[in-house]
This record gives C-alpha cells, structure tokens and sequence, in this order.
C-alpha cells in the first residue's frame, strides 16, 4: 500500500468528520425553522445522516482491508528477502534467463564462475559463457527445452568460457518456468565445475 494512498484515506475520514458536524449544526438550525420547511430540511437530513453512517462504515471496513493490505506487503517483502538470500549465497552457479537464454538475474557464485560482477551479466546471453565449439549444443539444449511441454529437468556437460580465463567443463542443468497456463516464460540454472565437484570427496578424505 503506498504512502500516498494512506494518507488519502485519512484526508478522507477528516472530511467526513466535517460532514457529520456540519450536518449536527443543521439539525440544531431545523429547530428554530418555519413548518413546513422544517419537516422537508429534517427528512432531508436524515437521508444524509443515513448515507453519512453508511459511509463511515465503509471507510472503517477500507482502513482495516488497508492495514491488512499493509501487513501482507510487509510479509511477502520478508519472504521475498528470505529467498533473496537464498539465492544469493547457495555455493552453485545459479542463474534466470528468458526462453532465449539471455540472463536474467544470477547469484554471486555465478559471477565468480563466469569471471565476471554480478551487475554485468544482467541482459547477457548465456551462450557468450559457452566454449565457441560447443555453442550449437548448448543452442540444441534451448531449442529442446521450447519443444518439451512438461517440466523436464535436462542436463549436459558443456566447456564453460570464464571472461579472461580457460575454460572449464561443467555439467549445465536447467528446468522451465512456465506461467499458470503452462506457458514457457523462462529458464532455471545450475551450473557446476566438473573439476571442482569431482574433488571434493577427495578433500574430504584429506582432512
């Protein structure tokens, strides 16, 4: 709920306070009016005071639907930061892309994978991080993911092209975002050093 919109509400309610002393004053002033203007002014107050309480009901009822609004934004906003974290600190390579492979958002262990800041993989193919002789495999792997109608999970091992360093193999894992009529609206990846995982037990096994 914006700021503005609150304090339109309580400009409001203010006004309607106003109504309903100007319309005290007006039945304090039918006392002293000439019959039969007096029982026209009073039935026609009435009817004003009437719609006045419907109002007031109704603005009560919009209050409390905004402190609720209020309270649900601050929720999802704490949601949002959990997931946020999550994302941002998992040890894998994760990224967004459109169907097109062009990235979306990616976490801090992407940036360190890639070579490259966060900020600047934004609007990025995913295909510039692929090795030039394995660029129409991973162009394969999209055009299968836009073919596939169900939430297939694929995965290939492809050379990562890091900026300024050699390159790497990874096994590229990547799973579709679909929209509530199952269309295709994005793609989901995961990104791991072949090397790295590989010797992780062995590190293990060290300590």
């Amino acid at each position: 709920m914006s700021p503005e919109l609150i304090v339109n509400l309580d400009m409001f309610a203010q006004q309607l306070q106003s109504v309903q002393g100007r319309l005290a004053n007006l039945y304090q002033d039918t006392n002293t009016a000439v019959q039969p203007e007096a029982d026209l002014l009073l039935a026609a107050l009435k009817e004003l005071e009437a719609a006045s309480k419907t109002l007031e009901i109704a603005t009560e009822k919009l209050f409390e639907q905004t402190q609720k609004l209020v309270n649900v934004q601050a929720r999802l906003r704490e949601e949002y930061k959990r997931y946020q974290d999550l994302f941002e600190f998992i040890p894998d390579a994760y990224l967004v892309s459109n169907t097109q492979g062009k990235i979306q958002s990616a976490n801090r262990a992407t940036a360190t994978l890639f070579n490259l800041q966060q900020q600047f993989l934004v609007n990025k193919p995913l295909v510039c991080f692929i090795a030039v002789e394995e660029r129409q495999a991973f162009r394969c792997l999209l055009s299968q993911m836009h073919e596939c109608e169900c939430d297939y999970v694929q995965e290939s091992i492809l050379h990562i092209q890091p900026r300024k360093c050699e390159p790497f193999e990874a096994a590229m894992t990547v799973a579709p975002i679909r929209d509530v009529r199952g269309q295709l609206t994005g793609l989901r990846w995961m990104v791991r050093d072949i090397h790295q995982v590989s010797q992780q037990p062995l590190l293990a096994l060290e300590r």
